[in-house]
């Protein structure tokens, strides 16, 4: 390994704080699209955001032939028709030119819209590679689900489950021997209990983890955002936890295997509470509007909170067989589930240690996960669909 390698990258996390100082110094040559927006009440997930595409996935009630989405551009950008503009995109995605403040660089936006309900069902069949880390010298797996376009008839992708992958390749600095999709916590087997299936290990961060505060990273895969700009310095409040969801959810089932690691590590001792590793997988349901979530330090305990169903210790034993958990949501003390006048999102969460998120954990501890399902009472469907 390089050793210069360890120390440059860690100097530019740090640098990036003081980059507003010399904003001044030369025009922003980005021309990137950071948030894109439409009235709220037609936003059935949040926006993915690609680096040439953004795909709104909305209810059935928003009219195609006039929506005006609303851009922010990188510090400087103009976009092309103007944010805010009315068009009709009910024949198929639109097209956007954003151009830099220094008009060096120009991009095309694809901006598509998608009618479609998120899936309740997930066999982790669909993933693709991207690159990441340092240099963009490392390929990891992110899963994404498809859905059914209405207009067409044909699966496209709907959006992407999250993981802290991208944060992991933060923590090498070594490019000389760039990390293959399985050297990550997240990533995809060919031997699922059907088909592919999920592979979730929990590994050290070493050489650059431990000087950002992270000395292992828990495999982790769950329906949200994962915010790397704020999980540097604030691990929990990088991980964004729900999308929007619109029946009311009964069980959690699916189909998992196990072994923990040989040595629990407790790096947390304030918030420790067992003594040796184990997995945990648990949905959520909550009431929210769009934009609001639940961070990875809810804890179980937030007021937004409606029901949990979340795998109980007596079902998360080591097997190296594929084993069935059903899990009941169970309701918080006061909260029912009133669609017609609430909104509601759902966090979905697995993870190869428990206290991952406090950095607790075991090397070596690996989950396997498939034929994922939440069961729903679709007599209580919401009445926006």
């Amino acid at each position: 390994m390089r050793l210069n390698y360890l120390f440059i990258p860690l100097l530019a996390f740090i640098g990036i704080t003081f980059s507003s100082c010399i904003k001044d110094e030369a025009l922003n040559n980005e021309a990137d699209i950071e948030i894109a927006t439409i009235p709220e009440e037609f936003i059935l997930s949040s926006p993915i955001i690609s680096n040439d595409k953004v795909t709104f996935t909305v209810y059935k009630s928003l009219d195609l032939t006039k929506v005006a989405p609303e851009f922010r551009l990188t510090n400087g950008a103009t976009i092309i028709p103007a944010s805010g503009t009315v068009r009709d995109f009910s024949k198929g995605p639109l097209t956007y030119e954003v151009t830099s403040q220094s008009a060096t660089f120009k991009k095309n936006y694809t901006i598509e819209f998608v009618n479609s309900e998120i899936s309740t069902a997930y066999q982790f069949e669909t993933f693709k590679e991207k690159a990441g880390g340092f240099y963009n010298a490392d390929i990891y797996h992110v899963f994404y689900e498809n859905g059914i376009d209405e207009d067409t008839g044909k699966e496209k992708e709907t959006f992407e489950w999250a993981s802290g992958n991208i944060g992991f390749a933060m923590t090498d600095g070594d490019t000389d021997n760039p990390k293959k999709p399985s050297d990550f916590p997240t990533s995809a087997v060919s031997n699922g209990f059907v088909g592919h299936g999920l592979k979730l290990t929990t590994l050290s961060t070493e050489p650059l983890g431990p000087m950002m505060g992270s000395p292992l990273a828990a495999g982790n895969l769950f329906l949200g955002e994962f915010d790397l700009a704020i999980a540097v310095s604030k691990p929990l409040k990088g991980t964004k936890f729900g999308v929007s969801f619109t029946k009311e959810p009964i069980m959690l089932r699916g189909y998992f295997k196990y072994k923990r690691g040989e040595e629990f590590q407790i790096n947390n001792l304030e918030k420790n509470k067992i003594k040796e590793d184990r997995w945990d997988a648990y949905a959520i349901l909550f009431e929210a509007g769009p934009e609001d979530v639940l961070y990875g330090d809810h804890d179980f305990i937030d007021e937004k909170i409606v029901s949990i169903a979340r795998v109980p210790e007596s079902q998360k034993k080591e097997t190296s067989t594929w084993t069935l958990f059903e899990v009941p949501f169970q309701y918080v003390e006061g909260k029912t589930y009133d669609p017609k006048n609430k909104k509601y999102k759902l966090a979905l969460v697995f993870s190869s240690s428990e206290e991952g998120s406090l950095f607790n954990g075991a090397i070596g501890s690996t989950l396997y996960i498939d034929e994922v399902e939440i069961l729903t009472n679709d007599e209580n469907e919401n009445p926006k669909n």
